[in-house]
C-alpha cells in the first residue's frame, strides 16, 4: 500500500498540489482502533494501512477520486449510521442491478464506506459478501437507485488501478469540477467556463 500511495502522492504533487495539500495526515494506531470497535471487526491489512497513510480529506476539499469525498474515520462512521437509519427492511435489488457476490439489501452493516457521492452514494469495502464475493471487495452502494456494483475485488486493487489510471492519463485537477476529473469531464468543465 505504501509504494502505491507513493505513486498517487507523486503524481499529485505534479498535476493536482492542491488536491495533494488537502490529504489528512494518517490516522493514529488508537483512531483506527475506536473505528474498528464501532464495526465490531477488524479493517482488512490493506485497508488499515492506506489509513495510517491518509486518514480520507474534510467535506471541503478536492476530490481526490473524481467526484468522491475520500471520507476520513469519523466520516465513515456518521455516513453508516445515517445508512442504518434510513434503512428500509422490505428493500431488495432486482437481480440485473446488483452483481454477484454482494449482499442484496439497504445497508449492511460491515459494509464500510469510505468515499461519498453528493447524490448518496458510496463505495464501501464490503466485510459480509454474500455468496460467490470476496471480503474485503469493493462495491458502490447507490442512495437514490437500487443499484450493488463490484468496484475492485480489494481495496489494494482499487488503489492499484487508480494510480495507474492516473499514471496514462486518464485524469485531470479542474478548479470547476472541484477536484480531480475524468478526461471527457474535463473537456466539458474548461468549455462551459
Amino acid at each position: 500500500m505504501r509504494t502505491t500511495w507513493e505513486r498517487i502522492d507523486h503524481w499529485l504533487a505534479i498535476n493536482a498540489p492542491q488536491v495533494l495539500e488537502q490529504l489528512n495526515p494518517g490516522a493514529t494506531a488508537k483512531e483506527i482502533a475506536q473505528t474498528e470497535a464501532f464495526w465490531g471487526i477488524s479493517f482488512p491489512d490493506d485497508f488499515k494501512l492506506s489509513y495510517r497513510l491518509h486518514n480520507g480529506q474534510d467535506e471541503d476539499a478536492y476530490s481526490l477520486f473524481p467526484n468522491l469525498q475520500f471520507l476520513p474515520l469519523e466520516s465513515m462512521i456518521e455516513m453508516s449510521e445515517t445508512w442504518q437509519e434510513c434503512t428500509d427492511e422490505n428493500f431488495s435489488c432486482a437481480p440485473e442491478d446488483i452483481a454477484e457476490g454482494i449482499w442484496n439489501g439497504w445497508w449492511h452493516p460491515h459494509w464500510l464506506p469510505f468515499t461519498y457521492e453528493s447524490n448518496g452514494a458510496c463505495e464501501c469495502v464490503d466485510l459480509a459478501p454474500a455468496a460467490g464475493g470476496t471480503v474485503g471487495q469493493v462495491i458502490t452502494v447507490e442512495w437514490q437507485e437500487a443499484g450493488r456494483w463490484l468496484v475492485a475485488p480489494s481495496f489494494r486493487a482499487y488503489l492499484e488501478t487508480f494510480a495507474e489510471a492516473l499514471e496514462r492519463g486518464a485524469y485531470r485537477f479542474s478548479e470547476h469540477g472541484h477536484g480531480l476529473v475524468d478526461l471527457a469531464e474535463f473537456a466539458m468543465l474548461e468549455a462551459d467556463a
